[in-house]
């Protein structure tokens, strides 16, 4: 398995790419971790463990800074058939995750882990609070709630535990991008950003952009489009190529103890010129239809933006 992770500027990503690296090393299926930065940015890494467990730092041109143009990056350099697509803040939860992630996805596309988001800010695993050095991405148990939950905080025992004012809602099927009825979660007091919009309070309990596929299939859609730029939009593009073509499976849907854990920073892509252009392209896109989506993409793949050299394993 190769596990694509894009990271680019100051994201605070970058603080928890030690932590998430060792979370995907350390899994029950061997797997690769390909980081891919846009230019040479610094970043720490995990150890890597043995020749089936590693984590190369892939150089992107200086100018690929979306997450799309990134994982193209890296999936190019990628050593497996199958990709994780991911991210720079979010870890598996347990050790079993990509080997249950692997059997319910039984060969088709499985994307949409449902997710758990940790409160703290980036120094949740960097010394503050102090009870927050507890967490084990890898380890930490997930205490049951009553009722399906997202946020969580840890506690001294390194367990996870939800938030008791957080607000569930399910989204009838016409609110819905993806046509079916959903869950959105209102965020408890502690979690919630004023600087952020109303329409930005809620969030999804699951991960939109995670998908596992063959890396076949993610070169025979183009890849993601490379016209977006900066954050938003890249993942709901690729995921519409790629379900016009296979059967997908969300996994929130089917299992939601398969789950990852988000490292919960502030969201300062949200109302940005980036978002509303990469906003605009998707609409665009979506009425021309995935066929000539896939087309435009197909065309456009060798002028992808080419990578420089690989970090080491430990550190870039």
């Amino acid at each position: 398995m190769s596990v694509i992770i894009p990271l680019y500027g100051d994201h605070h990503g970058r603080k928890f790419l030690p932590a998430v690296t060792a979370a995907w090393l350390a899994q029950d299926v061997p797997c690769e971790v390909v980081v891919t930065t846009a230019g040479d940015i610094p970043v720490t890494v995990a150890e890597d463990l043995d020749a089936d467990r590693r984590v190369r730092v892939v150089r992107a041109a200086a100018e690929a800074r979306a997450p799309g143009l990134l994982r193209n990056a890296g999936a190019a350099q990628a050593r497996s058939p199958l990709l994780y697509l991911s991210d720079a803040d979010l870890a598996p939860l347990g050790r079993d995750y990509l080997s249950r992630a692997l059997t319910l996805a039984r060969g088709r596309v499985l994307g949409q882990p449902w997710m758990h988001r940790l409160l703290g800010g980036p120094e949740a695993l960097a010394g503050q609070p102090a009870v927050d050095q507890q967490v084990d991405p890898v380890m930490a148990p997930v205490m049951a709630g009553e009722r399906p939950f997202c946020f969580v905080r840890s506690g001294a025992d390194g367990c996870l535990r939800p938030y008791p004012d957080e607000r569930l809602h399910w989204q009838p099927p016409g609110d819905s991008a993806l046509g079916i009825v959903t869950p959105i979660i209102w965020p408890p007091a502690a979690a919630i950003d004023t600087e952020l919009s109303e329409r930005h309070q809620w969030r999804t309990p699951f991960h939109w952009g995670s998908l596992l596929l063959a890396r076949t299939l993610f070169q025979q859609v183009g890849g993601y489009c490379d016209a977006y730029y900066g954050w938003g939009a890249e993942d709901d593009d690729l995921l519409v190529k790629v379900s016009s073509l296979t059967p997908t499976v969300r996994a929130w849907q089917l299992d939601r103890s398969l789950s990852c854990l988000h490292f919960e920073h502030p969201a300062r892509y949200f109302g940005t010129p980036e978002e509303s252009a990469n906003n605009a392209l998707h609409t665009a896109r979506l009425a021309a239809g995935p066929t000539t989506m896939i087309a435009q993409d197909r065309a456009a793949a060798d002028g992808v933006p080419g990578t420089l050299s690989p970090g080491g394993p430990s550190s870039a």
